[in-house]
């Protein structure tokens, strides 16, 4: 995917809806990153949407350490989920539960999302915001200082995620589930836990439990997404 990544401006719409001047964000902020896509998608439907910050986010009646940005536009009623895995632990960085609780409780489309692949990020706000009903997206967003990696290095480990079934990207809608992004060969989880120093004293016993849950979760999302 690198090699493409100096043509993404060329395919998403010129018009910038946000202004990185008047954010205090961290060089290579993941939420910042994909902000600035979800600003694209939602185009003018942005001016109206909601900010919920972290500190006193209520999501699914749950308290989490998470930004959600709500938006109203005609029929669809949309919540964005911006994780940048503020707990740091493990089991938050290889399972996603919060895409399955909107299901269960259902909402009309349901998605995870990631700006490494900025296309696919698009498409799905896309579809959230032509939705009637409530829908959700949860979007993985690499955060160097809390994860322990080098800003310029957001993308890839945005890459590593999915690559390596961590976050697998699908979504989830009235009469269909699929993998949006899949992988034909997958890599092994070390290669996303050792791109982040927050996991640099995880034993081989800990990376081997990480990889048979991954392995896990995937095989069910897997078997969802086959045709019925």
């Amino acid at each position: 995917m690198d090699k493409y990544s100096l043509m993404v401006p060329n395919f998403l719409p010129c018009k910038e809806y946000f202004d990185s001047k008047k954010n205090n964000a961290c060089p290579g902020c993941g939420i910042s990153l994909a902000v600035r896509h979800v600003y694209k998608a939602a185009e003018g439907a942005i001016e109206k949407a909601i900010w919920e910050a972290p500190a006193s986010c209520d999501i699914f009646g749950k308290k989490a350490a998470v930004s959600i940005m709500k938006i109203k536009q005609g029929k669809a009623d949309v919540v964005i989920c911006f994780d940048n895995e503020a707990g740091g632990k493990l089991e938050d960085a290889i399972a996603k539960k919060m895409p399955a609780v909107a299901v269960a409780q259902g909402y009309k489309y349901v998605a995870t999302a990631c700006p490494s692949y900025p296309f696919d990020m698009f498409d799905k706000v896309k579809k959230a915001l032509e939705t009637e009903g409530k829908s959700y997206i949860h979007v993985l967003c690499p955060c160097p200082v809390a994860w322990k990696f080098e800003p310029e290095n957001t993308v890839k480990v945005g890459f590593k995620a999915v690559e390596t079934l961590a976050f697998p990207l699908y979504e989830v809608g009235t009469g269909f589930y699929n993998i949006t992004i899949k992988t034909l060969q997958p890599k092994k989880i070390d290669a996303y836990l050792t791109a982040q120093e927050r996991f640099e004293k995880l034993s081989a016993k800990e990376i081997a439990q990480a990889a048979a849950t991954v392995e896990k979760e995937y095989a069910r999302l897997a078997e969802n997404a086959q045709p019925q």
